[in-house]
């Protein structure tokens, strides 16, 4: 069953995603991984995938997530110091991967947002969901044949948030603790 718009942004300020709390809802930025495998009240396992990502994070902790309808999988990234620096919500929805791919001949959209002509599904909602908490990007705004990428910075609840989405692959909306300029 396919959500629309309304019902998506309700089904979430149901369920509290108004925006990520500070930090990132029952864990604490700097936390290390047994504080959050406690806060997580075990529910978070030991991750599988212990590469660095842009960032440097490492992935070494990972708990089911379900908000509305959407089911993820977090990924808890810790820094070099093991401090937790990244909350990564993959959508763990096979639709998701299916059909994203850009269709062969079809003429590309360019600008800030998705192409038109990507499969209009589960991505697409979590997209559009981002966008009506969070409003217009405020960075970003990548969007080729293979990826596009949007940001939002929520200095309410001291959060850096990105949406991503992998044509072909699927989407993931991180979270991230606001980090200073360079220079400050």
């Amino acid at each position: 069953m396919r959500m629309t718009l309304p019902g998506i942004v309700v089904a979430l300020a149901c369920c509290g995603w108004t925006s990520a709390k500070a930090d990132w809802e029952y864990t604490k930025w700097g936390m290390t991984p047994q504080e959050v495998l406690s806060a997580s009240n075990n529910r978070a396992k030991e991750g599988t995938d212990l590469r660095p990502d842009s960032d440097g994070n490492v992935s070494k902790l990972v708990a089911p997530y379900k908000i509305g309808t959407f089911l993820f999988r977090a990924d808890f990234g810790f820094d070099a110091a093991d401090k937790l620096s990244s909350v990564t919500l993959v959508l763990d929805d096979p639709s998701a991967s299916m059909d994203m791919a850009p269709d062969a001949g079809a003429e590309p959209h360019t600008g800030p947002d998705m192409p038109t002509n990507t499969r209009q599904g589960t991505c697409l909602d979590l997209h559009l969901s981002a966008n009506t908490i969070y409003g217009p990007p405020t960075g970003g705004g990548t969007a080729d044949m293979l990826y596009s990428i949007e940001t939002w910075r929520d200095p309410k609840n001291r959060n850096d948030v990105k949406y991503t989405v992998l044509y072909g692959t699927g989407c993931y909306i991180q979270y991230s603790v606001i980090k200073a300029a360079k220079g400050h």
